[in-house]
């Protein structure tokens, strides 16, 4: 394995990566490629060759990890070549699913007052629906993408907030204040992402939620696909299912954990486009309106905890 690359212990519990056991590699593997062949790869789906770093299961407590991983200043680079998240797709179904995973915290937790924290919001279509809600006090929104900030405060207009481009800055919200944190599809692109769920915590007031936003390692598609699922990927040194997710906020000091699959929304052609490239078939038209959307339960899982 080239020194460029991190090795890593599980995130999760800490164990060390053990010698045997499930894994999950792509040829080549990226641990086996130079850095200056995995920027090239970074962006993009449709690509002949889909480099990752291996990912391998925890002994201990079952996490999926790469042991070998980007170091923070490799990282720092990637992301910064990065645009929105929305990835070209029409936000008016982002939207929808967004709405979706505020209606499962909806159902699954009463939210008390206090303040809103919000881990990588993007262009803030998540704290659109967060800003419903006139019980939540200040909005604290960490987005490392500098370029989406004004976007978030004119979103976010005369409600007091802060927005900070970086995760150390957690330090500058009071303990005890939060009433909501939000994490969505940021716990998988974290090297350490359990001392940041702890840290978190700390800031909760009593009876004050988590809301996080995963892919799931053990859903249908990503026993179909296998190497070729799009969330086996280099941005992701770690991916999660609903007993690991579970675990994770129960070690994080949350308790009465909901984990629950969520639905998001595709034009037709896209989600067929995507679907046969990752089965194998290359990249192809699809000759279908793009008015016709399908909402499918593809493997996001949504989990819901509450600090006692």
């Amino acid at each position: 394995m080239p020194d460029s690359y991190l090795t890593r212990p599980c995130p999760t519990c800490g164990a060390a990566v053990p010698e045997s056991g499930e894994r999950m590699a792509s040829e080549p593997t990226a641990e086996s490629l130079p850095f200056d062949d995995l920027r090239s790869c970074w962006r993009g789906f449709f690509r002949d060759r889909k480099p990752f770093f291996t990912y391998i299961r925890c002994a201990v407590c079952g996490q999926l990890f790469s042991p070998a991983y980007f170091t923070p200043p490799q990282l720092d680079e990637l992301y910064g070549q990065m645009d929105d998240n929305t990835g070209g797709q029409d936000e008016a179904l982002l939207v929808r699913a967004q709405r979706g995973y505020w209606q499962v915290l909806q159902r699954t937790a009463r939210l008390v007052p206090g303040d809103y924290l919000e881990l990588g919001p993007d262009i803030g279509l998540f704290t659109r629906e967060a800003l419903t809600d006139p019980a939540l006090g200040k909005f604290w929104l960490i987005e490392p993408n500098t370029a989406v900030h004004s976007v978030l405060d004119q979103l976010a207009g005369a409600r007091p907030h802060a927005i900070l481009a970086d995760h150390a800055r957690l330090a500058d919200i009071p303990d005890g204040t939060l009433a909501l944190a939000v994490a969505i599809h940021v716990l998988d692109h974290l090297l350490e992402p359990q001392p940041l769920l702890e840290q978190i915590v700390r800031k909760l007031k009593p009876g004050g939620c988590v809301l996080a936003v995963t892919h799931s390692e053990r859903s249908l598609a990503a026993r179909a696909f296998g190497p070729r699922w799009p969330a086996y990927c280099l941005q992701h040194p770690q991916l999660y299912a609903p007993a690991t997710l579970d675990q994770a906020f129960g070690r994080a000091g949350l308790a009465d954990v909901s984990v629950t699959g969520t639905t998001n929304y595709f034009p037709a052609p896209y989600l067929l486009q995507h679907g046969l490239f990752a089965a194998g078939f290359g990249k192809h038209t699809i000759p279908l309106p793009a008015s016709w959307v399908l909402g499918l339960k593809l493997g996001n899982i949504a989990a819901v905890g509450i600090k006692r």
